[in-house]
């Protein structure tokens, strides 16, 4: 005997009731990651130095240098907290340090702030993150390790950070505007970055499979 009509209805009816919190549970873990992508956090409690970092939008310097061992937090906005690659900043006077004292390019004179490893371990990344107070979004220097997406370097213009080392600990925080404006129109449907879905690395450099 088939199946009345009514009955035949109700099943994709039913299988939509099941699958909704499904797909609201996916649409709200889309939000959540959208929102972490706003906030940048770093800090190691086992710094030494004296330290001031400040960005607001395409302005950047920093002021004094310091060194870790380690720490915990994002590099970029663009990842999942956890154990960080970064563990040295330097700014004025410092970043004449890099060609006195590591052969650095002396384009380093230039430069009002750079980031990462220390600059004498031969594996190290140590890159220019402000030249003459403008932020170095687009890597001119081709010395980030991280691949970086041209949206999101884009984006990078529109971060505002701080940092402070008070001598034995360093802290850094940054709040992105286009990436709060890509979770605000998220809950509309909108990814104007482009990004729903796609995995955030862990705090460590991206190396290319086979590489």
């Amino acid at each position: 005997m088939p199946m009345p009509s009514h009955r035949r209805r109700r099943r994709p009816l039913a299988l939509a009731a099941l699958l909704l919190p499904l797909g609201a549970c996916g649409f709200l873990q889309r939000r959540a990651v959208d929102f972490d992508d706003c906030l940048l956090y770093r800090c190691h409690d086992d710094a030494l130095g004296l330290s001031a970092t400040a960005k607001v939008g395409p302005l950047a310097a920093t002021l004094g240098g310091w060194y870790a061992n380690g720490g915990w937090g994002k590099d970029t906005f663009w990842q999942r907290p956890g154990a960080v690659l970064t563990n040295h900043g330097t700014g004025i006077p410092f970043t004449t340090i890099g060609p006195l004292a590591y052969g650095q390019s002396w384009s380093r004179l230039l430069a009002f702030g750079s980031w990462g490893n220390h600059p004498g371990d031969p594996n190290a990344f140590d890159d220019t993150n402000s030249w003459l107070g403008v932020s170095d979004a687009f890597d001119l220097d081709d010395a980030l390790p991280f691949r970086l997406s041209p949206a999101q370097r884009v984006a990078d213009l529109f971060g505002v950070e701080v940092g402070l080392v008070p001598l034995f600990w360093s802290g850094h925080v940054g709040f992105n505007f286009a990436e709060f404006a890509d979770f605000l129109l998220g809950w509309v449907g909108l990814d104007v970055l482009g990004d729903d879905g796609a995995p955030r690395p862990r705090s460590l450099p991206y190396v290319p499979p086979g590489e």
